[in-house]
């Protein structure tokens, strides 16, 4: 029963092994709508970004359209995310925007202009963003405090999954069906809808909540309880640091995924077109295909390392799973500049092995080290905010793709031709455009060693790794 400040007072001794146990049928539930959005943001890596570039030849306009729906974002999600402490409807919205998600999904299967397929990338990106702080904010309601980590890992694991699934629907379709980009973009979400339906009806809001109906009084409300927590934030270096640590970690992350079929197509392109491209002794015609098998096994390996960095975090101070991860990503983004086009061995260790567990250790750790934090009475604020640093990609991925345009038309232009006619032009081509994106992810590590730089500046023993089912944390008051 909640007490007078609105949180759960301590559990007795006789209650810990009831309040440890976890109800499945919501928590499995919750844990698919991982695959299900998944789904969504792979759709965007390895169905729309080949099919954009292969088609208009530029990264720009899609950096450029992540930002501009990131910041909305950024201006919507917290303040979405106070409506729902409030209101208690965090269920309602979650099925709202995800109802929109999907729509844009359906709707690059219909349209494919530019205009229309930049369209519905903003339309759909913005609800997935919001879709995913309801999302978070749900899962104190599926699992005991002390199980969060293990239920967040689960999901971040099984979500990788949509990953894996995603490039399969693309491979089976385009590469034996010749049905194409719209054919795929149409199964993708039909598949979204399926597997999103189970948490939509089986999980319910179960914190705590004096509810308020929706209206102007309580927007305005809880936009100024949420402008006091921002600035009230100095005041609290752990949480105000691990925000900022975060977000750069994340951004770096976001962009990483954003281009990582792309990445890997051009980069090797070349050692495709010379015949060259082995992978334990299979050959590789086209790096299409390569990037395809690529994603495969980064996603298989970041299934694994989910659910094994969620388990971690329940075992040793989930900051230090977040530090780590991080250090891995940097390891992996390493071994892309100094193997890619090269070593496809060296490539996927490095990569897949190190880049997959810093891709799954982020987001697990990141979730409970938040948890740990924040009131429960204001988690989905909390969320809300955390999900500013989690998906707000207003410089990775803007940056990524202003500079490999800016030095591969540059690169281009010391070829000394505009239209490449011999397979040996065509290569020289290949190379300019893959040294244009190696430049590119080099300019990323420069964010991502700001971010563990900030994370370092957090003393974890200040964020204790209690048992929470026992002690509520309230480290961080809210203004």
């Amino acid at each position: 029963m909640p007490n007078a400040a609105g949180e759960p007072t301590p559990a007795t001794p006789s209650a810990t092994a009831e309040d440890r146990h976890i109800d499945w049928l919501p928590a499995g539930s919750w844990i698919l709508y991982d695959l299900a959005n998944t789904i969504y943001a792979a759709a965007i890596t390895y169905v729309l970004m080949p099919y954009f570039s292969d088609t208009y030849k530029y990264y720009t306009p899609i950096g450029v359209t992540q930002t501009l729906t990131m910041i909305a974002s950024g201006f919507a999600v917290p303040m979405m995310a106070s409506i729902c402490d409030r209101t208690g409807q965090t269920r309602l919205y979650l099925t709202v925007f995800t109802i929109i998600c999907i729509g844009s999904m359906f709707g690059w299967a219909l349209w494919t202009t530019e205009f229309a397929l930049l369209a519905f990338l903003a339309i759909g990106g913005f609800a997935y963003q919001n879709s995913l702080v309801f999302y978070n904010a749900l899962l104190p309601s599926v699992a005991p405090r002390s199980r969060t980590g293990l239920i967040s890992g689960l999901g971040v694991g099984l979500g990788y999954s949509g990953t894996i699934v995603t490039i399969l629907i693309a491979l089976l379709l385009t590469k034996y069906f010749n049905l194409g980009f719209k054919a795929t973009c149409g199964v993708c979400a039909a598949l979204f809808l399926l597997t999103a339906v189970p948490c939509l009806l089986f999980v319910k809001e179960k914190r705590h909540i004096d509810r308020l109906p929706l209206s102007w009084a309580v927007v305005r409300e809880r936009g100024a309880d949420l402008w006091g927590t921002i600035r009230a934030m100095p005041q609290h270096r752990t949480v105000m640091f691990f925000f900022l640590g975060n977000f750069f970690l994340v951004d770096v992350l976001n962009t990483a995924i954003l281009y990582f079929a792309a990445f890997t197509q051009v980069i090797f392109k070349a050692q495709a077109e010379a015949g060259d491209l082995f992978l334990f002794g299979q050959k590789f015609d086209q790096s299409s295909t390569f990037a395809m098998i690529m994603g495969l096994a980064l996603c298989s390996l970041a299934l694994v390392f989910g659910s094994f960095s969620g388990w971690l975090s329940d075992r040793i101070h989930p900051l230090q799973v977040l530090r780590g991860s991080g250090w891995c990503l940097l390891v992996g983004l390493v071994g892309a500049i100094l193997t890619g086009g090269k070593s496809p061995a060296l490539y996927l260790l490095t990569l897949g092995g190190a880049g997959a567990f810093g891709l799954a250790g982020i987001w697990t750790s990141g979730r409970k080290v938040l948890l740990l934090v924040a009131p429960q009475k204001d988690i989905a604020q909390y969320f809300g905010l955390y999900g500013i640093t989690l998906k707000l990609s207003v410089i990775g991925s803007t940056t990524f793709a202003l500079v490999s345009d800016t030095i591969f038309k540059s690169e281009k232009a010391k070829l000394g031709f505009e239209v490449a006619q011999t397979e040996a032009q065509k290569i020289a081509v290949d190379l300019a455009q893959a040294h244009s994106q190696k430049v590119a992810i080099a300019c990323q590590l420069i964010q991502l060693l700001l971010g563990l730089g900030l994370l370092y500046v957090i003393n974890w023993r200040d964020i204790p790794d209690r048992d929470l089912d026992d002690v509520i944390a309230a480290e961080v008051p809210t203004a």
